[in-house]
């Protein structure tokens, strides 16, 4: 079985396309970001290899083909944010055909909701960042041994990329035992108790890569003729993947994650609604008029937020698939949340 790593990247043109009397090929991209000693770079290529073969051994049927790419600039020895990290994934996925794209550090991430951060991922990019540094043994020992650092690193860093995988396959978290990978450790120490898939889980990774492994829209020649029409195309064959990935965001939580912007907006409508003139005002309007006005601030508030956070930064012209994914479930995410902001600001200037 040919499942060998290949240390450089691969042109598009070469890349292999699923045979259905053949195994199925899965391609996955590890960047490599920034600076790390020979401790992390033998830690990275023993990670892949224990990934590879629990991979191809839990999964027949399916190839697992590795390609790293070094970019030493991506990172540096400070703290690194990982919607940074992920963007470059995303960018570095789609121009070379892979499937997944992983990108190891050994820079600290930044984390949002909690002191510490080992791993961060994106469905819509089919992307994940994961740090060595908090899993390193010397986080916590200063003795450790180079050979048991390696060891431990890899096994912690190839837990946490299948951990990755599973996620990126729609699976959910299994906080309720510890042994499974899909457990979310709160140390490293945890890491090194979670095992491996139970079988329900590998059958849904195995439907999850029978449809990745397809022929995409953009390998297929004159697809990209029509950008509208491909564009259409690609949101409706993928439209699970589009729904899991809203599902996943949890866009109705945005009042509480956004609270400042969530504040100001019940106030200004709790003083509007306090003003005689903004009730004249409101009441001469057709109601066609206000539900139009209505879904136009809707689309300027998502179109200024998506902007103002560079939420689609693109290179790249091409359209693929994935962009079409990561593109509308970022817009429908983002549109939904707003609204719900929106409504519950409504709603709650009543109260006041």
């Amino acid at each position: 079985m040919d499942t060998a790593t290949h240390d450089e990247s691969h042109p598009s043109s070469n890349i292999e396309l699923p045979d259905q009397s053949n195994e199925l090929l899965i391609e996955i991209g590890i960047i490599v970001a920034g600076p790390m000693d020979d401790v992390d770079r033998q830690a990275v290529t023993l990670a892949i290899e224990q990934s590879r073969e629990y991979l191809t051994e839990a999964l027949a049927g399916f190839r697992f083909a590795f390609f790293i790419s070094h970019r030493p600039e991506l990172a540096g020895e400070g703290r690194s944010q990982p919607s940074v990290l992920l963007q470059q994934a995303a960018e570095d996925r789609d121009a070379r055909h892979w499937d997944f794209a992983f990108v190891l550090t050994a820079s600290e991430l930044v984390g949002h909701y909690t002191p510490f951060c080992f791993a961060a991922l994106s469905r819509p990019l089919d992307a994940a960042v994961i740090s060595l540094s908090l899993i390193d043994p010397r986080a916590t020992s200063e003795t450790a041994e180079a050979e048991d650092r390696v060891n431990q690193i890899a096994s912690r860093s190839s837990k946490l990329m299948l951990l990755a995988i599973g996620h990126l396959t729609g699976l959910t978290s299994s906080d309720d035992d510890p042994t499974n990978i899909l457990f979310h450790p709160a140390t490293a120490s945890e890491i090194d108790s979670m095992g491996k898939f139970d079988f329900e889980q590998l059958q849904s990774i195995r439907i999850a890569f029978a449809e990745i492994a397809d022929l995409r829209l953009e390998e297929v020649a004159g697809r990209q003729a029509n950008r509208i029409l491909f564009f259409f195309q690609a949101a409706w064959i993928n439209r699970r993947e589009i729904a899991e990935a809203i599902m996943g965001a949890k866009p109705w939580q945005f009042p509480r994650r956004l609270s400042r912007l969530t504040i100001a907006s019940v106030s200004t409508v709790a003083v509007l609604m306090m003003t005689a003139e903004a009730w004249d005002l409101a009441l001469s309007q057709p109601a066609k008029r206000v539900v139009l006005l209505a879904v136009v601030s809707l689309v300027l508030t998502t179109v200024y937020v998506i902007i103002r956070q560079q939420l689609l930064v693109r290179r790249r012209r091409r359209y693929t698939e994935q962009t079409v994914v990561t593109a509308t479930s970022t817009l429908l995410i983002v549109m939904i949340g707003m609204f719900v902001t929106g409504a519950v600001g409504l709603v709650t200037s009543h109260f006041i």
